[in-house]
């Protein structure tokens, strides 16, 4: 490709975002002109840099000042050697994908990208062979990128470090963290979605990049998983496709600011592949992973909404506890993977509208087995799961909930879904049946327990996103019985520091919270 700097024209080439057509034997001399012109020159030139005289004959062609490139044919990109034409298999990118991921972030669809992170690598080692005449050889072979965009690997870090961790909330393996970041610079689906993700973050929270970034990666995703879905032949593992799947709803849940704008979509669509694959509760690895991350994001829209699961449970409780029976120990994670869905249970029992049962029960009964669940959790549960500290409300001080510490953040992801459970247990109660007072007046203390340790657990550990974003979630499904003013005050602005900090929509929320305390001080 060749540029005149002086004119606002290019040589004719396929522009991916403003095409230029010329007449194929035309643009093959081009081509061929300016490859002639570059490799009689003296000395390579550095990576940017171009010395070219052209004829007076030269064609041009007018173009906008934006655009990016896209090499004509396997051949022509081999002859530039600025991006590598081949990737490896794993990767499952076409050609013409690998090529054009170096400069993609130039594409008008995904502009916006602040100054603070680069457009390109303005280094040679990644553009141009190295030839034992180069200048740039050496001893020590120099080894091909996984990602030739910086963009994209600025943007994947970003998920590595910062919004990975949410998902691996209740995974002590950290699989969202490790597995996925090494697997997406192998695989386009798992790469965009990471990516549409990150720039959704980032613009939310940073302002660093334009909210269309976030959009245009989302739409590579939809592309990519069409076929798959529409034709069995494309083959693609259940772990790739599931955990793309919930890293999607993932960027729908902190992209949409309204109910309205949330369409669901990638919910929907994890319920009918979770469905359709009920071992990846107990297969282990990334797809496990994945099934347990589409829990809880259940799990955070039947709250927000007070409604039931989009899960079927049936299938997936028999084979778990099945699972869980047959094990001689459990591990830390299989506990916290126990609590979260006796949560999940709790709700979809509480919320039941549609004359579901629970466990084959009805009523007292399901009510009945969902607490002996957590009573058997309670008393079974490993002694890793003993809070490092807690230290009482102290009102005075301004402090009306406790402060519960640690050891690692998935005993604290498992003990407010545990907490939450018997506080919405303690809630149906006293919508269902007939109390006392003095009877009334226990349960609201029990509840009001149950939830300021939940919401002790994420004001204490004041880094975690996920403990704050589950107790937002909370406060959603359960603000009514938050009566007290300082433990208002400091929940709303648990609320705006979440979606301030953390990029999660609360706006909505938040006018709902305060009709309801308003009316509960009447």
């Amino acid at each position: 490709m060749v540029t005149n700097r002086e004119q606002n024209v290019c040589g004719a080439s396929d522009l991916v975002a403003n095409v230029c057509r010329l007449p194929a034997n035309l643009k093959r001399s081009l081509f061929a002109t300016a490859r002639t012109r570059l490799y009689v020159e003296r000395a390579p030139p550095r990576y940017g840099e171009s010395d070219l005289a052209f004829p007076d004959d030269q064609v041009w062609v007018e173009t906008s000042s934006e655009y990016s490139f896209k090499d004509e044919t396997n051949q022509t990109a081999s002859e530039y050697h600025v991006v590598s034409v081949r990737e490896p298999k794993s990767a499952s990118r076409s050609p013409s994908e690998s090529r054009s991921t170096s400069s993609s972030i130039m594409d008008p669809s995904v502009q916006g990208l602040n100054n603070s992170v680069p457009l390109y690598v303005a280094d040679s080692r990644g553009s141009r062979s190295t030839s034992a005449n180069s200048p740039l050889s050496s001893n020590t072979p120099i080894v091909q990128p996984r990602l030739a965009s910086i963009n994209e690997a600025y943007l994947l870090r970003h998920y590595q470090l910062y919004l990975a961790p949410w998902l691996d909330a209740g995974d002590p393996e950290h699989r969202f963290t490790s597995d996925v970041a090494h697997l997406a610079s192998r695989c386009p689906l798992l790469l965009y979605a990471c990516i549409a993700v990150s720039a959704c973050h980032l613009s939310r929270t940073a302002n660093t990049i334009a909210p269309d970034v976030a959009d245009s990666y989302h739409e590579r995703c939809i592309s990519i998983m069409l076929p798959v879905l529409d034709k069995p032949e494309f083959d693609i593992g259940i772990d790739i496709l599931l955990s793309s799947t919930v890293i999607l709803r993932f960027f729908e849940q902190i992209s949409s600011h309204t109910p309205s704008n949330d369409p669901q979509r990638h919910l929907l669509a994890g319920s009918v592949y979770i469905s359709s694959h009920v071992d990846c509760a107990i297969s282990g690895g990334l797809a496990s992973a994945s099934f347990w991350v589409f829990v809880i994001q259940d799990i955070q829209f039947a709250l927000t909404y007070q409604k039931c699961l989009r899960l079927t449970f049936a299938p997936f409780d028999d084979r778990l506890r099945q699972w869980w029976v047959a094990k001689p120990v459990l591990s830390d994670g299989d506990w916290v993977n126990r609590a979260i869905w006796i949560l999940a249970e709790t709700i979809d029992f509480c919320y039941n509208v549609s004359g579901r049962n629970y466990g084959g029960h009805l009523g007292v009964a399901g009510e009945n087995a969902l607490k002996q669940r957590i009573l058997e959790w309670e008393h079974g549960r490993p002694d890793t799961f003993v809070p490092l500290h807690i230290s009482s409300p102290d009102h005075a001080r301004g402090k009306p909930f406790p402060v519960v510490l640690y050891t690692s953040l998935w005993h604290s992801t498992a003990m407010q879904h545990l907490c939450l459970a018997k506080a919405l247990i303690l809630i149906r109660e006293t919508e269902v049946y007939e109390n006392s007072h003095e009877q009334r007046v226990s349960i609201k203390a029990r509840i009001t327990e149950n939830l300021n340790y939940l919401f002790g657990i994420a004001l204490s550990a004041d880094d975690e996103p996920s403990l704050r974003i589950m107790a937002c979630h909370a406060l959603c499904a359960c603000s009514s019985w938050i009566d007290e003013p300082l433990a208002q005050n400091l929940l709303f602005d648990l609320l705006r520091r979440t979606e301030r900090e953390n990029g999660w929509p609360w706006a909505y929320v938040e006018q709902r919270i305060l009709h309801t305390w308003q009316g509960n001080s009447r």
